[in-house]
């Protein structure tokens, strides 16, 4: 009941994540921001994708919404800041949002599901530059708890 109580609380919140492959092998997902755009337009064909140029590296990048779930709805950003690479940041996500976003990322762009990694702005901001891995196995409720678990140690909870 306590771990239900917890996810709760974090899903009361907003947060920014970031979701990218493995640091030592950035290349690992292979992806391009039209490669995004196409798989994310493919899984959710109501996606909205409107590309632009970014103004801190200057390539190309895909600002995108999408609704996860009937009435769960994520935004953010995808770009490749090195050929082949990825970042994606889903901006202002609750826990459950991001999770169910995680989950088609696991499984409907990254080639292999333990290739995602994640992070958070307030990880970041905090000086935590640790690679947390998104659970290869399992489904929804295990990358929510992950997504939580992160939030609660960054938060120093």
């Amino acid at each position: 009941m306590r771990e239900q109580q917890e996810l709760s609380e974090a899903d009361d919140l907003r947060y920014m994540f970031m979701f990218y492959p493995p640091v030592d092998d950035a290349a690992a997902w292979q992806m391009t921001v039209d490669g995004f755009a196409h798989a994310l337009s493919a899984a959710y064909p109501g996606a909205f994708t409107k590309f632009r140029t970014s103004s801190l590296r200057g390539n190309s990048v895909v600002d995108f919404e999408v609704e996860v779930q009937p009435q769960v709805r994520v935004e953010g950003v995808a770009s490749t800041p090195v050929e082949n690479s990825a970042v994606i940041t889903v901006v202002g996500a609750t826990v459950t949002e991001a999770a169910h976003f995680a989950l088609w990322l696991r499984s409907g762009l990254a080639p292999r599901p333990d290739l995602v990694r994640f992070s958070s702005e307030r990880a970041l901001e905090g000086g935590d530059d640790s690679e947390w891995v998104i659970p290869a196995d399992g489904g929804f409720e295990e990358l929510r708890a992950a997504l939580a678990e992160h939030m609660k140690a960054v938060d120093g909870e």
